[in-house]
């Protein structure tokens, strides 16, 4: 009987360990870009569908140093300015004939850009078209402008609230039937005239290149997981498997976010050293309580 209540209790502490294992790796939250937010404005299906063994998070300015020329870096919707120490990481690598892939529509990236000496700036205003996704005007459809493009570049890709960029080699523009709406009325008005913007544009820095995309929604689920925009998802997963290493910006980047007890799994989920601690001790908990009924 001693030895049923004893296997039935270490069987309760292995379970118990399990499920909190469990909600460590797919616990989630609802911050907009986060990549453990798994609704409809996390971006948890683009980073799901990463090549694990290929993909490298980016937490210090220190790590991105000594990587080959055919590296890509990743910097999805950065949320502040960049330090100084972050700025001379980003141009050494670009130094290396590495390229930078920069997804913003606010604006912040614009301190990034400057900072590594690119003459690409994202401009204000929230670019509308008649050409649309949706029935919302800010649902943009753009089109590809080269063939001859760093990057395989899809006919059109369908954007949410992108901005127009200024400066550089443009790949993708909108239609003609766009404007940029400096009112926020998602109406045409006087001096908000039509034409072709540029939504993705890209440049040689140094030795290495940046390309810059007006619109970092292209990464969240609703825009990368509906069967309607297979365009955009096909796009990144190209886009997600170069021919060398590709680096995730956790530096400065939204899709890093975490809070609550959402930060307290992060940490976890992110250091190994922990989990093998906590299951460490719950093995010698075991063994413990094992002896101690043996005995």
């Amino acid at each position: 009987m001693n030895i049923i209540r004893a296997v039935t209790w270490i069987a309760g502490i292995v379970i118990c360990a399990s499920v909190f294992l469990l909600v460590v790796h797919l616990s989630a939250n609802n911050m907009e870009f986060s990549r453990y937010n798994a609704g409809w404005n996390g971006t948890s299906s683009f980073f799901f569908d990463l090549d694990r063994h290929q993909t490298i998070d980016i937490r210090k300015p220190g790590e991105l140093a000594g990587y080959p020329g055919n590296t890509t870096l990743l910097i999805i919707a950065p949320h502040r300015a960049p330090t100084t120490e972050e700025l001379a990481a980003y141009s050494a690598f670009l130094k290396d004939g590495n390229t930078i892939f920069l997804a913003d529509d606010f604006g912040t990236g614009n301190a990034i850009l400057a900072g590594i000496g690119s003459r690409i700036t994202i401009l204000p205003g929230n670019l509308s078209s008649l050409d649309r996704a949706y029935p919302d005007p800010y649902s943009v459809i753009v089109y590809r402008a080269t063939e001859d493009g760093p990057v395989p570049l899809p006919v059109s890709l369908a954007l949410n609230r992108p901005a127009p960029l200024e400066g550089g080699s443009s790949l993708m523009l909108s239609s003609v039937m766009s404007w940029v709406d400096l009112n926020g009325d998602k109406r045409l008005n006087l001096g908000e005239g039509m034409g072709t913007f540029p939504v993705m544009t890209t440049e040689t820095v140094g030795s290495g290149r940046i390309i810059v995309l007006s619109d970092p929604s292209i990464f969240i689920n609703s825009m990368y997981s509906q069967a309607e925009n297979a365009n955009n998802r096909e796009f990144l997963k190209t886009f997600a498997s170069p021919k060398g290493p590709l680096l995730i910006d956790q530096m400065n980047s939204r899709s890093a976010d975490a809070n609550g007890f959402s930060g307290i799994l992060h940490v976890l989920r992110n250091t190994i050293s922990i989990e093998l601690i906590i299951i460490g001790a719950l093995l010698l908990g075991t063994a413990w309580a094992w002896k101690k009924k043996a005995i």
